[in-house]
């Protein structure tokens, strides 16, 4: 149920949230149903039923008018109107009915939308974070690139054992490849720091 979105009937909302109303009167409990002492829990369903509209005595052990019904699964909330030919009227008992399905949907709406709220920004705060990752990884790269090429320049300057001993044409293409190295490093993190800023 959590998590996916689905077109209900009425008697199907109220089935699919037992205990979220009282099956008699149809107030909604709204996560706060009325105090062990001023309910009857069905023993097969998790609905609660105000005291005072149970059936007195009650019977034990209690099951609500859904569960109590001959056809529990042809159960309906509504009461059929032979005199409106076949249709419903819409009597006090219809539109509470009504009213306390729409305010359990509303609820339920209500906490789907908090839930994806936390989830969308849990997942913004995971990229932004990956971002600031891959860009001082890069930054850190660029770095070591650049400290290594002043390594090998002094070395070069020096007479060191850096590219300088090796033959013209090889250090040559040395050097240039050092510099292709710097350039493609330098331009990654131009275009990270382009797409976090």
């Amino acid at each position: 149920m959590r998590g996916i979105q689905r077109k209900l009937c009425t008697s199907c909302v109220l089935r699919l949230h037992p205990s979220s109303f009282c099956p008699v009167c149809f107030a909604f409990y709204d996560s706060n149903p009325p105090h062990p002492s001023k309910r009857f829990a069905c023993s097969k369903c998790a609905s609660f039923t105000h005291s005072l509209c149970a059936s007195t005595p009650p019977p034990s052990p209690y099951l609500c008018p859904p569960c109590s019904a001959p056809s529990p699964a042809s159960f309906t909330f509504f009461r059929n109107d032979a005199s409106a030919g076949g249709g419903r009227r819409i009597d006090g008992k219809s539109a509470a009915v009504i009213l306390c399905a729409a305010r359990i949907a509303s609820a339920s709406m209500a906490k789907a939308v908090a839930v994806a709220r936390i989830e969308a920004e849990k997942k913004a705060k995971d990229a932004a974070s990956a971002r600031k990752r891959a860009r001082e990884a890069l930054e850190r790269v660029a770095l070591l690139i650049t400290k290594n090429n002043v390594n090998a320049t002094q070395n070069n300057n020096g007479g060191g054992d850096g590219s300088a001993l090796l033959p013209g044409s090889a250090a040559s293409f040395f050097n240039a490849s050092k510099k292709q190295n710097v350039n493609v490093s330098q331009e990654l993190v131009n275009n990270v720091k382009t797409e976090t800023g």
